[in-house]
């Protein structure tokens, strides 16, 4: 049985675990461990660790091992390694082959990206024999983790860093390592000969966490040696603080919104006005997280800023366009936000030099030099005596003629792959001729019969999007 080791000043690798441990429960007598070991020196040291504390801590314990077969033989050699481990100490041992060259060459795509949903979708299958998996992200990985969130943008959430716990498919994902540095995983590595497998690819500069962990990270730890350990500590801080501030701004959002259908929500201005901004932030965030996925739109500065620059005053009607083909509105008081009603897409006719509004643009068809804005998007055609343009909604049958294509495409089909989600579809206005049919998907894709070089032709269509 390991009793622990002397380590340096900043204290041993058992003292940092226990104190996380107490500070958030992440391993409970009882617990069914799945480790996640890549054969590197985190993995091998948690292994290893929790593997010597089963008795101690009333636990048990798995490895779960993927090979992404990015190395060839060598990463074979990789599960080779975990797997021998785990067998001379009768560890249940999971592995699993995924060939990650084949899945981008045929879907392409980001190599870390697929690699880690790839391993993610493994350990979900694996994870309901156990109640929670296990990785070996340790303080180092947490202030490379803050400083990428800091170059991204000004998220909290996202500077909060990597969660000890957080729910992950049938139980929970942990992390007890969050407050050991990599210096110290390396002596409990020497003192107990742990041996492990190194990752030619972790020395290379090519993804943005080797370059923070190569070249920025060094420069920290010079001007203090504790400065991995003190972001893992503020992490936790910051994760605490911001889960009751959100459990607060998550209690008025329940009181104070409105669900007028899927997709479109109201609330009053002088509410929100009533709440401190810090809470007045996170009701935004809130509400974007049941209007979009996408990670990237709710750690979205601009877009926070903007919702919340629109409830400063109740004065007026004020309309911005959102991304994914959603609007906020304000109406004097009142704030809707989401999905254009579909009454507002009803078939309009385009009148010669003069604009309509439908969704969240204004079109116009007027005389080709006719001045626009930096900003609109303008296309150039001529039309016959009797040609007529309309904007209205798709329906069924609808298709276009892209440029480069030999035969129509269906607009569903369009929309089907640039991943337009079904609610919004019926949103999207399109422009149509009576024809030539469908000349442009408005603010998508436009039609081989509309051009970008005014040539010869005698009318510009041009579409203004009511700007931020």
């Amino acid at each position: 049985m390991i009793e622990g080791y002397e380590g340096d000043q900043m204290g041993n690798l058992e003292d940092k675990v226990s104190e996380l441990r107490l500070q958030t429960a992440c391993i409970e007598p009882g617990d069914k461990l799945l480790i996640a070991c890549s054969g590197g020196i985190d993995s091998m040291v948690l292994l290893h660790f929790l593997y010597e504390r089963q008795a101690m801590w009333n636990i048990e314990i798995a490895a779960i091992h993927v090979d992404h077969m990015l190395r060839g033989e060598q990463s074979a050699q990789d599960c080779q390694f975990v797997a021998a481990f785990c067998h001379a100490r009768r560890i249940p041992f999971y592995s699993k082959s995924i060939p990650i060259p084949m899945i981008i060459d045929r879907d392409g795509g980001n190599t870390q990206a697929i690699c880690r949903k790839e391993r993610y979708a493994y350990f979900a299958q694996v994870l309901p024999q156990f109640t929670k998996l296990v990785t070996a992200h340790h303080a180092d990985d947490q202030l490379e983790t803050m400083v990428m969130a800091m170059m991204k943008g000004p998220s909290v959430s996202a500077l909060s860093g990597i969660r000890v716990i957080r729910p992950f498919a049938s139980g929970q994902l942990i992390r007890p390592f969050l407050f050991v540095t990599r210096q110290e995983i390396e002596q409990y590595a020497s003192h107990y000969d742990v041996r492990y497998r190194e990752d030619p690819s972790n020395q290379k500069d090519t993804y943005t966490r080797n370059r923070v962990r190569h070249h920025i990270a060094p420069l920290l730890a010079a001007e203090s040696a504790q400065t991995a350990l003190h972001a893992a500590q503020l992490s936790v801080q910051l994760q605490q603080d911001n889960e009751l501030l959100e459990q607060l701004a998550q209690q008025h959002f329940d009181k104070m919104i409105t669900k007028n259908r899927e997709h479109a929500y109201q609330f009053q201005i002088d509410d929100v006005q009533k709440m401190p901004l810090a809470l007045q932030r996170r009701f935004i965030l809130i509400l974007l997280s049941y209007l979009y996925k996408d990670v990237n739109m709710l750690q979205s500065h601009a877009l926070t800023t903007a919702l919340l620059k629109l409830c400063d005053t109740s004065a007026g009607t004020v309309q911005i366009s959102l991304p994914a083909g959603l609007i906020a509105r304000r109406q004097y008081n009142e704030v809707f936000v989401g999905l254009l009603p579909e009454q507002m897409l009803l078939p309009q006719t385009v009148k010669r030099e003069q604009w309509l509004q439908a969704a969240q643009y204004q079109i116009g068809l007027f005389r080709r030099g006719t001045p626009v804005e930096a900003h609109d998007d303008v296309y150039y055609i001529t039309l016959s005596e009797t040609e007529q343009l309309q904007v209205r909604p798709r329906v069924d049958g609808d298709r276009i003629a892209l440029r480069g294509m030999a035969q129509q495409k269906k607009v569903s089909r369009l929309f089907i792959d640039d991943k337009v989600p079904k609610s919004q579809r019926s949103t999207i206005p399109l422009l149509v001729s009576n024809e030539r049919g469908v000349l442009a998907v408005i603010g998508g894709r436009p039609s081989a019969f509309l051009s970008r070089s005014p040539d010869s032709n005698e009318w510009q269509v041009v579409i203004r999007t009511i700007a931020l």
